[in-house]
């Protein structure tokens, strides 16, 4: 399973949740004046993540949904400050910001029905060559659709029917999870010449890399990562976001934004963590101590939700280095915020 570190210890992750800080800050606003967006409603956005996003490793998609090849300004070596406002900046477009180690292509619209079909048939064909049993009938039916896997990468209160953003990177993980097969099937589908095999070949090996800035920091995993504008859980603030392409089928992990409450103390007691509130505290609102949750899901089978997963608090400070005050500031600034209504943050 992957580690706390290997997920949140980026660039892009750092900008993502900087961001949503800022965003938190506009829905507990709105919270206070009793319109806070239901949980399964859109519109748990603000300023800087108001279409949501979708970020996914570049060489994992060779053409557009128009069959266009993917073209892009590179950047070439890059520092992290710098990459961090081109990611803010890739905030504001619809469809899909493809990461490149020397740029970023954004408002890329990607062919759902492609990577539904290639995710189907991966997995499809894994469960067929694993099957003991060779007599076909009278057996569980082979056949994975894009709605088990899709379930298989989402927290069980996310419900059906899924919406284009979720349904695209669900599908899209599965080139990070099987590069080989997905290989295979992007040349065979796309009808792949010698040459544009080496090039793809080239960038879905560098696709599932760690890449690093020209100052030696990290920029961004061989993730997917969805920001979505949805809180989908009652005790969310800020829209879900979810990583995908850790590992093994069914691997993935969830960012929050929650008030601490009797239910999420007694869940982070389960999983013997400690509240830290002074240190871990993104903002505290009237009666609300909101932390960033960090929940790593296990492995599990398609159309499978794992119960099993590990839960961590993101410590703005010590994990992100955030200046939590300034943005604090801004944003209070930018969404009206009455100093009245709120306590000082700890940071």
């Amino acid at each position: 399973m992957a580690t706390k570190k290997a997920i949140i210890d980026n660039e892009l992750i750092r900008e993502i949740l900087a961001i949503r800080l800022d965003t938190l800050w506009k829905m507990l606003g709105q919270y206070d004046a009793g319109f806070l967006p239901d949980k399964n409603d859109e519109g748990a956005t603000g300023k800087f993540d108001n279409k949501g996003a979708i970020f996914a490793p570049g060489g994992l998609v060779y053409q557009d949904v128009d069959e266009n090849f993917i073209r892009y300004e590179p950047h070439g070596s890059i520092s992290a400050v710098s990459f961090r406002k081109k990611i803010r900046e890739a905030m504001r477009y619809d469809n899909a910001s493809l990461l490149y180690p020397d740029g970023i292509a954004n408002g890329i619209n990607l062919d759902g029905g492609f990577f539904s079909k290639a995710a189907r048939r991966i997995h499809t064909y894994k469960r067929a060559a694993y099957r003991r049993k060779m007599k076909i009938g009278n057996t569980a039916p082979i056949e994975i659709s894009a709605d088990d896997i899709i379930r298989s990468h989402c927290p069980t209160y996310m419900k059906p029917p899924y919406g284009a953003r979720t349904r695209i990177s669900s599908c899209l993980a599965a080139g990070l999870m099987h590069p080989p097969l997905f290989f295979a099937y992007n040349k065979t589908e796309l009808n792949f010449s010698t040459k544009q095999s080496s090039i793809f070949i080239r960038d879905l090996d560098q696709a599932r890399e760690q890449v690093v800035s020209s100052d030696g920091e990290n920029l961004y995993p061989p993730h997917i990562v969805v920001c979505h504008d949805t809180r989908y859980k009652e005790n969310n603030f800020t829209g879900l976001t979810r990583i995908l392409g850790l590992g093994k089928f069914g691997e993935f992990a969830t960012i929050t934004f929650e008030a601490v409450t009797p239910l999420l103390l007694k869940e982070m007691k389960r999983r013997k963590v400690k509240l830290r509130p002074e240190e871990d505290a993104f903002a505290v609102f009237a009666d609300l101590t909101i932390l960033a949750i960090l929940r790593i899901y296990s492995q599990t089978n398609p159309g499978r939700r794992s119960l099993k997963y590990s839960l961590y608090t993101i410590s703005p400070r010590e994990d992100l280095g955030l200046n939590v005050r300034k943005i604090t500031a801004e944003a209070k600034k930018r969404y009206n915020i009455k100093k009245k209504k709120t306590r000082s943050s700890t940071h």
